[in-house]
């Protein structure tokens, strides 16, 4: 398959689209003929009425992990092709007497054009699902593993998109998130990017999701996304454990430059994992381009959230795993309400912490924390972003998660990432003390008083590990719910004693006839009432 190819979905009435792949040089044919790439059933149609291709390539700069090629549409019929972007109510603009134009997705195109019977005229909608997906199905041809759907997401070293795998071996729709370069990066940077997605999904097939470690555990393991399979080549030799080979590409002294693996890589790397549902919580909180979630977050759902989110933190300092990636953007809020529940997505800047690690000037250990307008780094420790300290991380292991963690949970309980921040900047001001912290700024979060919070965005020896904060944030539910119960308590109506005479029948006590009924002689003494409760009007 060409390196360059762009996966479209094409369909009509309600049929299920069909998934093709194009690539420079190849030409879908839409016609009535059989053997049509894009079969019409209508008379009106021509036996090969368009063609749809790939504009090659320009040498322009692009946002994406590949060129920017568009599709092309020809008109080779003898009573025309229409043709308009998706939604647009707009008129048909007409292609004729083989015509073509370079045209953007989404878009239908109408065949044909001039039709005598408009119920003869067929509607094809054509979206480009994404380009240079890796192994991609073809119905056509039937070859290819993945079907893919929609782009789900896209960062800083990867996209990703939803998948079908065609094969069966993963039953259920997967995420397949591929490495992403700059269009023209070296071959160097190529490579680079694709050992840190091998060891993004390395920590989960070796680590996190590995029953055979002595640290596995299944509910903390369910808090980060299962990578299923790694497809970004061979990084060493057989027999080279994960940990021999971490040591030989990250180590500061390697150089990209004159590496040449043992086996070429793939075109495109790529790894499987698990399809997590839902929404980031920096779009449910409504600071990123989805509609936020139209209700907001309860403060059962918030205390949920910050219990899994410290205990997935504690999971990974079990393993000596430093997260360094820990945020809004990389948390799934996959349910709500009393099942609340998260995922963490993204372990691309994970590294292990050793002394070693803690200075390496390795490219793929070392991140870039300068800030600028626009840009900022709440999540990272001040430790991180002082340039002249030369840092990764500090010990204790925990320290540069447990700071993002604290930023996390401010942000969670103003529902503001400004006030977060201010709040930071006021508690690391020097000399600054709780006495004369602005009231912009928050005096706790999620029940976790101001002196712990300032020891979690403190220096980083003092900060608290995740288990100690698992026990406030315990401390603070149970306190939450005692303070409920309390209010449930004065909400309750007035009760009083009411004293209630059992009937008569007859002028005899019900309970004295029961007895009369009896073998026992009758009782003649009179009955004595019964106090019940009884809530006044």
């Amino acid at each position: 398959m060409d390196s360059y190819v762009k996966v479209v979905t094409v369909s009509q009435a309600n049929q299920r689209p069909r998934h093709l792949v194009v690539g420079p040089g190849q030409v879908l044919v839409i016609g009535r003929a059989q053997a049509s790439d894009i079969h019409v059933e209508s008379r009106e149609v021509s036996a090969r009425h368009a063609e749809l291709s790939l504009v090659p390539p320009g040498k322009e700069s692009h946002s994406d992990a590949t060129p920017p090629g568009q599709l092309f549409l020809r008109d080779c019929s003898t009573n025309g092709t229409g043709f308009k972007v998706t939604g647009n109510s707009g008129q048909w603009k007409p292609l004729r007497d083989g015509e073509g134009e370079a045209l953007a997705s989404p878009l239908q195109v109408l065949v044909p054009l001039n039709c005598k019977a408009k119920e003869l005229a067929v509607v094809l909608t054509i979206r480009v699902v994404g380009d240079s997906l890796p192994d991609a199905y073809d119905d056509r041809t039937k070859a290819g593993r993945w079907r893919y759907h929609r782009k789900l997401g896209e960062g800083a070293l990867g996209i990703v998109y939803r998948a079908t795998d065609t094969t069966g071996k993963l039953r259920s729709d997967v995420a397949i998130k591929m490495s992403k370069v700059a269009p023209g990066a070296k071959k160097s940077s190529k490579m680079r990017n694709a050992y840190i997605l091998h060891r993004e999904a390395q920590w989960s097939i070796q680590r996190l999701h590995n029953p055979a470690r002595p640290q596995y555990n299944s509910a903390y393991a369910s808090l980060f996304v299962q990578y299923f399979e790694d497809h970004t080549g061979f990084w060493a030799n057989r027999g080279v454990g994960f940990d021999e080979e971490r040591a030989i590409f990250e180590a500061a002294s390697f150089s990209w430059d004159r590496f040449e693996p043992a086996s070429p890589l793939p075109h495109i790397p790529y790894v499987a994992m698990d399809l997590v549902p839902g929404k980031t919580l920096h779009n449910a909180m409504g600071w990123g381009q989805e509609p936020a979630e139209s209700t907001l977050l309860a403060a059962s759902e918030k205390l949920a959230i910050a219990q899994q989110s410290t205990e997935a933190l504690q999971y990974l300092e079990a393993f000596g795993l430093v997260h360094r990636d820990f945020r809004t953007t990389n948390i799934m809020l996959t349910a709500r309400g009393k099942a609340a529940c998260i995922r963490i997505i993204d372990l691309g800047h994970t590294i292990a912490a050793s002394e070693e690690q803690k200075r390496n000037r390795s490219a793929v250990v070392r991140c870039s924390w300068k800030e600028s307008k626009g840009r900022n780094f709440d999540w990272a420790p001040i430790e991180v972003k002082d340039k002249a300290r030369n840092l990764n991380f500090l010990f204790p292991v925990h320290s540069f998660d447990v700071y993002s963690l604290g930023v996390f949970l401010l942000q969670l309980e103003s529902g503001s990432i400004q006030v977060a921040r201010k709040t930071v900047t006021a508690f690391s001001a020097v000399g600054n003390s709780p006495e004369n912290t602005s009231e912009a700024t928050l005096r706790e979060a999620l029940g976790l008083q101001e002196f712990f919070l300032r020891r979690m965005l403190g220096e980083a020896t003092t900060r608290p590990h995740p288990t100690e904060v698992i026990q406030a944030l315990l401390a603070a539910r149970l306190k939450q719910e005692d303070a409920s119960l309390r209010l449930l308590e004065k909400l309750q109506p007035i009760q009083v004693p009411v004293a209630l005479q059992p009937p008569l029948v007859g002028g005899v006590c019900i309970r004295q006839l029961a007895r009369s009924r009896s073998r026992s002689p009758v009782v003649t003494t009179p009955c004595r009432p019964k106090t019940c409760w009884h809530t006044p009007d």
